[in-house]
């Protein structure tokens, strides 16, 4: 009989030992409030900048200094929160992050055809206005499959700033605790250079969900709500840089003429080789890949003589003669600024178009001796 008990009792305290050890004495599960949230705030980013050359080529990344921060309202939370809530509670919190933007370059989201984006959410900012002191959430896959989630900071207990509906308060008369959602950070990928300017749509590019809860342990991604939407637009120009004739100007000399040969208003004087003009240019990289979106135009400095068609350039002091252009097919061409010739380059960013040009009688007598001298402005700019 004793060495039966024996055994008996020392299988029991071995039971209850290995009850204790499974559920601990003190420990609570943490409590999730529901229905935060009535819905999801919009967050609206603006950023337009200028590029240079030195960060406008394919490959080059723009990351803007600090942080973009969103416009848009406070959230308050408004939970349904159960009556063992106190004054003394403290309200903890994640917030989760992801991105909808699909795969564009290794790394980035795909933003339009010409940028890609990474970016970087944030933890609730609504005590930093500027985005500093916040914890970053790197959002560095696209698309973004598993949401990426940061512990919330905590600044207050129920006492100071409630989380609950107003019926379910722990402490009548306390204000709402208010949140945003509105800060990313990003870096911007050049797949293209970029010429004139490249607009963002309006675009969806950050969705935070949160949860709040209190008591030992954490809430998941299954507990959270939507609580916000970020959305980026703006543009990026470039402007076009393309030097003409080296910066230096085309010079053209017709040499000694004869009055009695300029027989017919608007025509070559008799006998005489029309002289060549070539405008050579040269732009840099990003006008290479977009050389279709570049005009180049020709206009008279002192108008043309005849309005209608605009193709005899008129001449300082002198109404009695001007000057025509021609292209290499002997077509006329037009000097008032409404015309404009398609431009080539080559991989260097190189170019030339090659004219013709003469001096003409505007009037049916002939133009009186002496010297003529005119301008003619070559310009380049974005279609």
């Amino acid at each position: 009989m004793t060495i039966t008990f024996s055994a008996f009792n020392s299988i029991r305290r071995s039971l209850l030992i290995a009850l204790l050890m499974l559920c601990p004495l003190g420990v609570h599960a943490a409590t999730v409030l529901r229905n935060c949230f009535a819905a999801p705030g919009d967050y609206q980013v603006s950023f337009i900048n200028d590029l240079v050359a030195s960060n406008n080529r394919a490959g080059d990344v723009l990351t803007p200094p600090g942080h973009l921060v969103g416009n848009g309202a406070a959230i308050n939370a408004q939970c349904d929160c159960p009556g063992t809530m106190s004054a003394s509670t403290t309200v903890m919190g994640y917030v989760f992050a992801s991105t909808p933007l699909s795969a564009g370059v290794p790394g980035y989201g795909r933003l339009t055809d010409k940028i890609d984006i990474d970016i970087d959410a944030y933890t609730n900012a609504i005590n930093s206005p500027d985005g500093s002191g916040l914890f970053q959430i790197a959002l560095n896959a696209y698309p973004l499959t598993s949401p990426v989630s940061k512990a919330e900071s905590i600044n207050s207990t129920e006492s100071s700033e409630t989380v609950c509906s107003p019926a379910t308060q722990p402490v009548a008369g306390v204000a709402s605790r208010q949140f945003k959602w509105n800060v990313i950070a990003a870096r911007f990928y050049i797949k293209v250079p970029i010429l004139g300017q490249e607009t963002i749509p309006s675009t969806l590019v950050v969705q935070s969900s949160a949860c709040l809860y209190y008591g030992s342990g954490m809430c998941v991604y299954g507990d959270a709500q939507p609580v916000a939407n970020v959305w980026l637009s703006g543009a990026l120009s470039a402007p076009l840089s393309c030097t003409i004739n080296a910066g230096s100007v085309i010079e053209v000399d017709f040499g000694s003429l004869v009055s009695s040969n300029f027989r017919t208003q608007g025509r070559p004087p008799d006998g005489f080789t029309l002289k060549n003009v070539d405008i050579s240019f040269h732009c840099d990289d990003a006008a290479i890949s977009n050389y279709d979106k570049i005009k180049l135009t020709l206009t008279a400095d002192q108008g043309v003589s005849d309005p209608g068609e605009g193709f005899i350039a008129k001449m300082l002091g002198r109404d009695d003669i001007g000057v025509r252009l021609y292209d290499t097919n002997t077509n006329n061409i037009r000097l008032d600024g409404t015309m404009d010739f398609p431009i080539v380059l080559d991989a260097s960013g190189n170019g030339i178009i090659k004219f013709q040009a003469a001096p003409v009688a505007t009037n049916s007598n002939k133009p009186a001796p002496g010297t003529f001298e005119g301008n003619v402005t070559v310009k380049m700019d974005i279609r």
